[in-house]
């Protein structure tokens, strides 16, 4: 899956889980998205590839795409490296749980591509593909772009479901700006 893809998809599944738990932030929204992408540091042609260059490209050498970071081990190693930032920094644990959430949610969306997922890397090569061979796509295929738009479309419904309150999301006062903003407007207008 391309990095938009599943990015809208990771999204999808994670505005929900905000409203409900009153966490919708951008920091969450963040933390998500980058979490959805993250996997992919081992493909230094990817979207994340390309901004970690170095890193990706050791990381594919040794483990090649869809390696270790796309496996069991691979979450385990991100919640710990989490946990130590949340018990050492100031670093917030909601916004380490939604990008664990993102990080998960990507292995998932590739476990439905025709190749799978080897979930249980190191210990076994075995590819896993959830939809049984008979739900799946290949990554940038006409079923990946139907999935996109399908997300994107799912998401404006969910926002304008959530009633998304744009002031709150940002923690701005934007009704006190925007009233001024009129009244200037006004004011202006009638010179």
């Amino acid at each position: 899956m391309q990095y938009r893809t599943h990015f809208t998809t990771s999204l999808v599944v994670a505005l929900p889980i905000m409203a409900a738990t009153n966490t919708l932030t951008i920091g969450s929204v963040l933390a998500v998205g980058l979490g959805a992408v993250f996997p992919d540091i081992d493909e230094p042609h990817s979207w994340i590839g390309c901004r970690t260059r170095g890193i990706s490209d050791v990381l594919n050498k040794v483990f090649g795409h869809r390696g270790i970071t796309h496996s069991l081990a691979g979450i385990f190693v991100v919640f710990l490296t989490v946990a130590l930032m949340i018990g050492l920094t100031d670093f917030k644990a909601i916004i380490g749980l939604y990008f664990i959430l993102g990080y998960i949610l990507h292995i998932v969306e590739d476990s439905f591509s025709k190749s799978g997922v080897k979930w249980l890397i190191p210990l076994s090569e075995h590819s896993f593909q959830s939809g049984m061979g008979v739900v799946w796509y290949r990554t940038g295929s006409i079923v990946e772009n139907f999935i996109f738009l399908g997300s994107i479309l799912i998401l404006i419904l969910q926002i304008k479901t959530l009633d998304f309150n744009i002031a709150s999301f940002t923690g701005i006062n934007l009704t006190g700006n925007l009233e001024n903003l009129i009244n200037q407007t006004k004011s202006f207008i009638g010179r």
